[in-house]
């Protein structure tokens, strides 16, 4: 596709594997330098693997340039000193992906009060304070890109999915807030699970078959769409809430559409050409 991201600065939480690691090397690819801003420095379970060397490691053997920093979300000083060590080392700070989050057991009625607490605090908090440490940078640029990572879970009424409605509510809110200042606010969101280490390893009790049978789109156009999201200004796509189906068929050209079309299930390509209807209407 290019380099549609050339010489831009990119910062994505959580990128030391699953989506957030894709997004990194497409990112990446696509001439962004990436900072992989995680926790996950050395890997503890095989069935869990990557960290932030890793991630780095991958996108510097592709020809990109990444940085790995250790960053915990859930501490407002560590997202600081992530975000300073950015832009000391580049100068500029042009994306951001809030995309790392929690998901502990328990219902409303019984989940323990300390994981209630710390989902809040990674999930909603999180890329709240990682918002406000780059808006400096980002104002006085004048321009600047954030994308929240939500989740279908944000129309269920469960401890997750009301830490990813919060998400929703305060895309809404800052990019409003922000669009004077030429900074664009989206949150993203899969059209259903895509296969993933994380995943993966939460289905094996249940499924040893892996997610074969499950019918998975594969995680191509989550990272098409949140590369899209990025390349988005205040005047055209800004304060939205949208899966990865309805990006590409708001902001793809026809000939992506049909690449993807062709890659997904049809219940993925149903989505996508929904609002292409819409669109035409």
């Amino acid at each position: 596709m290019g380099r549609r991201l050339e010489g831009q600065v990119a910062i994505i939480t959580g990128a030391s594997r699953g989506l957030g690691q894709y997004c990194a090397l497409g990112f990446a690819r696509e001439g962004a330098k990436v900072a992989i801003a995680a926790r996950t420095v050395e890997e503890k379970d095989p069935r869990l693997p990557g960290t932030i060397f890793h991630t780095a490691r991958l996108i510097e053997e592709a020809g990109g340039e990444a940085l790995p920093v250790i960053c915990n979300v859930a501490d407002i000083s560590s997202i600081q000193e992530m975000a300073a060590q950015v832009a000391d080392l580049w100068g500029r700070i042009d994306i951001l992906v809030n995309n790392a989050a929690i998901q502990p057991p328990g219902a409303n009625a019984d989940i323990t009060a300390k994981h209630w607490e710390l989902q809040f605090r990674v999930n909603v908090h999180g890329p709240f304070h990682c918002i406000r440490s780059v808006l400096p940078v980002m104002n006085e640029q004048k321009r600047g890109n954030i994308i929240n990572i939500s989740s279908g879970a944000s129309f269920a009424g469960t401890p997750y999915g009301g830490t990813k409605r919060a998400l929703e509510a305060m895309t809404e809110g800052f990019a409003a807030e922000l669009k004077q200042q030429g900074i664009v606010v989206n949150a993203l969101k899969p059209v259903s699970a895509i296969e993933t280490p994380g995943f993966l390893f939460a289905q094996l009790p249940r499924d040893e078959q892996g997610s074969e049978m499950l019918n998975l789109p594969p995680p191509d156009s989550y990272v098409e769409a949140a590369i899209l999201l990025a390349l988005q200004s205040t005047d055209t796509f800004t304060g939205r809430v949208h899966n990865d189906a309805e990006v590409i068929g708001y902001l793809a050209d026809n000939e992506t559409k049909t690449r993807f079309r062709e890659l997904n299930p049809d219940y993925w390509s149903v989505v996508m050409d929904n609002i292409g209807e819409q669109i035409q209407r």
